[in-house]
């Protein structure tokens, strides 16, 4: 029986490797697509050329019909990339100390050689490393719930197209996800198995994270200290071996700290570098150089309600909601269950020491990102890249905890489960929709210009009477649904305020006034006028005798209201028959 059952496992473990070896090569099939349809085909040397010229024309075939690459027409200019390809040529050694750490430019370096040189090296370097991810999520999903998970997560992020398109562009973000994800993997792996040879493993990958991106440090420190803190059998030896696994972190990614060190006087140059970039965008004097952790301390002195409303969406929100819409090319309705059924794996990740390590795994590693992401180019998608596959390992962990027979014994404590994920989402719920107001009242107070813009989290200034948000251009706006439409705002203190009303009458041929009331009491009457060009424009004072200390009522009267089917083509969106007056961009406080 025992020789059955390992041969059975053996046959298992031999169709998985089949499986995955096939999703690799189906995911590099629609990258080679991608590059090709973006960058054109490659003349030499001859593995490049028959990759290009012969193999990529059958790859074009294996994609949904509706995707299209647009041709790129000054390849690798105006970012990263063409740095990269510098850099990378000039490198002198692996542990040289640069502004840039060394592991994607010494894969770029060797993509160049096998490419003789060629830019197009560095799209093989980043390609490499979005290879590596879909590897790195098999191990991940296989570690975390079964190999059949972990198939089906390599899967998903060997075909999903916002990866693949980043895939060839020559970023090194590909390359910390793939190294992110390994990580992950073997910090899972420590914890499961501690041993001296998980310790080694834990500290090389983590190790070449760090040396990718030493932002890696924010995950993998506390990570480890989870990994001891989580649980009581066995914490003496799991103490020992998350020891030795840094001290192997240690061996790897010192050398480079020492480098940058004694080369510049700052070991963390890599982070503190980028500060100046972030303080251009938001004019902050460059002058004189600022650690990340200088960078962050001000931010918090100075605008310590606004910095942690930024750090919230950026930790919890914006990684999430901009990922999954490369799975809705290959069906509608795919990126949309897959984003719910990660929600769900989530919430249920609490209750699993696994799922624990990798809500403190996921969390800690977008710390770098989460303060920095509404500054420039700091949003861009693939800052986040390295959190998909963990929302996708979420995704098929829900499903297939489902499922699986110990999810339905467990049925027992889903009520106080539920009940703490339910807490957990109204809180989460609360600060989303309620920071807002905080955030502006605190810009208020230092005397800042304030704009209280329609927008997704504008409810706790538009909460009543208006209309869903439209997109027309660069103006959202909201369109008033009543007789009276009110916008609230917190003034600190009962003192005058300029303000500057920024709204459209929605049929100026017969709407000419708008009254202004300020909580309930007449400020004046608007008269309108209209500009097809550019929305209307209206600066008012709001006198301290009418100011409340706290919540303000700045309520717009339209002379009449019209029928939104009478009210031209920009309102063609509503119920014809839905009576409105004015549309709202928004209300600047100016001091």
């Amino acid at each position: 029986m025992l020789t059955a059952f390992r041969s059975a496992d053996q046959r298992a473990r031999a169709w998985t490797l089949a499986a995955l070896i096939l999703i690799t090569a189906y995911g590099a099939l629609l990258r080679l697509d991608a590059f090709v349809a973006k960058y054109g085909t490659l003349d030499h040397p001859s593995w490049a050329r028959i990759a290009t010229q012969n193999v990529a024309p059958v790859a074009a075939h294996l994609r949904p019909s509706g995707v299209a690459f647009a041709r790129v027409p000054h390849p690798y200019v105006g970012g990263d990339p063409i740095t990269y390809l510098k850099f990378g040529r000039e490198m002198r050694s692996f542990y040289q100390a640069h502004v840039r750490e060394p592991v994607f430019l010494a894969l770029t370096r060797f993509s160049l050689w096998t490419l003789h040189n060629q830019d197009a090296g560095v799209s093989l370097a980043s390609a490499i490393g979005s290879l590596l991810i879909v590897l790195g999520t098999y191990l991940l999903g296989a570690a975390l719930s079964s190999r059949p998970a972990g198939l089906i997560a390599a899967l998903v992020i060997a075909i999903e197209y916002e990866v693949i398109t980043w895939a060839v562009d020559g970023w090194r973000d590909d390359t910390f996800t793939a190294a992110f994800v390994f990580t992950a993997w073997a910090l899972v792996r420590l914890r499961d198995r501690p041993s001296f040879t998980t310790a080694i493993v834990l500290g090389v990958t983590g190790g070449l994270a760090c040396l990718t991106r030493i932002t890696a440090l924010s995950f993998i420190l506390p990570a480890l200290a989870w990994i001891v803190l989580d649980g009581h059998d066995g914490r003496a030896l799991r103490v020992r071996y998350a020891l030795a696994a840094l001290g192997m972190l240690a061996v790897v990614v010192v050398p480079y700290l020492v480098s940058c060190a004694i080369a510049t006087g700052d070991p963390f140059l890599a982070i503190n570098y980028h500060t100046t970039y972030y303080r251009f965008s938001e004019g902050i004097s460059i002058a004189h150089p600022m650690t990340a952790g200088e960078y962050l301390r001000l931010k918090f002195a100075t605008h310590p309600v606004a910095t942690m409303d930024v750090g919230f969406i950026g930790l919890f929100v914006r990684p999430f909601v901009t990922k999954w819409n490369g799975l809705n090319l290959w069906w509608p309705w795919l990126g949309t269950i897959a984003q719910w059924c990660a929600l769900l794996g989530l919430a249920m990740w609490p209750f699993s020491t696994r799922g624990r390590l990798l809500l403190v795994i996921l969390i800690s590693s977008l710390l770098p990102y989460a303060f920095t992401w509404n500054i420039g180019g700091g949003g861009e998608w693939r800052f986040t890249m390295h959190a998909y596959p963990i929302y996708v390992i979420a995704a098929v962990y829900a499903v297939t905890a489902i499922v699986h027979p110990w999810w339905r014994a467990s049925l027992r404590p889903l009520r106080w489960r539920a009940a703490i994920v339910a807490g957990a989402a109204v809180a989460g719920t609360a600060v989303f929709f309620g920071a807002p107001w905080l955030v502006a009242r605190e810009a208020i107070v230092k005397g800042e210009e304030v704009n209280i813009e329609a927008g997704q989290r504008d409810r706790v200034f538009y909460r009543r009477g208006w209309s869903a948000l439209r997109q027309d251009g660069a103006v959202t706006s909201r369109v008033s649904l009543d007789s009276q439409a009110t916008v609230h705002v917190p003034l600190p203190a009962k003192r005058d305020y300029h303000v500057v009303l920024r709204f459209d009458p929605v049929a100026p041929d017969t709407q000419h006034r708008v009254t202004v009331l300020l909580n309930r009491q007449l400020l004046g009457t608007l008269l309108t006028g209209w500009n097809p060009e550019r929305v209307g424009t209206y600066p008012l004072v709001l006198p301290a005798g009418s100011v409340h200390a706290g919540d303000n009522a700045i309520t717009l009267v339209a002379d009449t209201l019209v029928a939104a089917g009478e009210a031209g083509a920009r309102y063609t969106w509503m119920k014809p028959d839905a009576r409105i007056g004015v549309r709202l961009w928004y209300v600047r406080v100016l001091d």
